[in-house]
């Protein structure tokens, strides 16, 4: 079986790399595509098939370039709809198939994200007047029995122009992906904790199984529709929040070649468990659509070295020569069609694409050639 190496290029400045700036933010230099192709066609000789790129992200830039307090309407931590779903400006399409062409030039193919989990957290500024998250309600409704209309209003003015821009550079698409690890915001969903300052934060639950199944049961097959291979970027290999006829839709869309399935994998205190094997998930094919980088610690709460394997395996991960490519192998050992690495931009701990990383794949990539 064939096994890609994937590189997570998550974004340039996470956010808002696609047309206009925040206002507050609207002196930053537009985004240089040029030195991205350049990146990517490094990544590309070091053996990288596959780079993903969030779009919308957490929703700092949406209503693209202007103030999200001219648009939307503020309810508590979070924003409410005026009656107006911001439809993204040509700006943000023409940088959007400027990442396609520097992908297809680069000799890469491309997985857009749409948007990620943070999108549904309640409001977090990231500046004076730019907030990230609280964009649930615009996207999902307020209330299940609206969920339906308000996804297809806003996938309407978000996704369906990206599937148009996208279409033409269908050769250079991997899959286009709906969101990145709902699992964390879905009531229902797994635990998510995270390190605020010096103290451990239990991250809120904000958006319904029911809501979250609609907008990506739509999103699918928008995209399967648009002749492209749909994805999700689960945290689970089989989420049993998924509504019935959405994981029935993913399973049946799977069997055609038409959906690929993410699990996402960061072993940590409080998931300790191996990575399981790809034949566990309803859905095939599966590849690991985040898997760390960097080394890891022994024991961390929140990021650890891999344990599975035994002491031999332990004294490897303790190899900063050798623990990366071993990873690799123990993914394509379990029968996963790929693994797609974080990340090249990121600066959080599991984030360190450097030359040992970039040498132990090229070593991987030849021994499987």
């Amino acid at each position: 079986m064939s096994f890609t190496v994937g590189l997570n290029v998550p974004w340039i400045e996470c956010g808002h790399d696609f047309g206009p700036r925040p206002p507050e933010w609207s002196g930053a230099p537009p985004t240089d595509w040029s030195r991205l192709e350049r990146e990517l066609a490094e990544a590309r000789a070091d053996g990288i098939e596959v780079v993903r790129f969030w779009l919308l992200a957490g929703g700092v830039n949406y209503p693209v370039g202007r103030d999200p307090d001219e648009v939307f309407a503020r309810r508590g931590e979070r924003f409410v709809s005026r009656g107006e779903v911001p439809v993204l400006p040509d700006a943000f399409l023409r940088d959007f198939e400027a990442l396609l062409r520097a992908c297809a030039n680069a000799g890469v193919r491309l997985v857009p994200v749409l948007c990620s989990f943070e999108l549904f957290f309640p409001m977090e500024r990231q500046g004076h007047r730019v907030v990230s998250g609280g964009r649930g309600a615009i996207a999902l409704g307020e209330h299940d029995d609206e969920a339906a209309d308000r996804v297809r209003a806003f996938l309407d003015a978000t996704l369906s122009p990206l599937l148009e821009v996208a279409r033409p550079h269908a050769d250079h698409v991997e899959a286009f992906e709906v969101c990145n690890e709902p699992d964390w915001v879905v009531r229902g969903g797994p635990l998510h904790v995270r390190l605020h300052g010096r103290r451990i934060e239990r991250m809120p639950k904000t958006v319904s199984a029911h809501a979250m199944s609609a907008l990506i049961e739509d999103a699918v097959d928008r995209i399967v529709d648009a002749g492209l291979v749909a994805t999700v970027g689960f945290k689970q290999h089989a989420p049993r929040w998924l509504r019935g006829s959405t994981a029935e839709r993913l399973a049946s869309l799977a069997r055609q070649g038409r959906y690929l399935h993410q699990l996402h994998y960061y072993p940590s205190l409080h998931e300790p468990a191996p990575l399981p094997p790809a034949s566990r998930s309803p859905y095939a094919p599966i590849v690991v659509g985040e898997m760390p980088l960097a080394p890891g610690r022994w024991l961390d709460p929140f990021f650890m070295r891999w344990l599975d394997g035994g002491p031999t395996r332990w004294a490897v991960e303790a190899d900063p020569h050798r623990y990366l490519e071993q990873r690799l192998e123990l993914v394509a050992s379990r029968g996963y069609a790929g693994a797609w690495l974080w990340s090249a931009h990121g600066t959080d701990a599991a984030s360190a694409w450097g030359p040992s990383q970039r040498a132990q794949v090229r070593r991987f990539v030849a021994r499987r050639r």
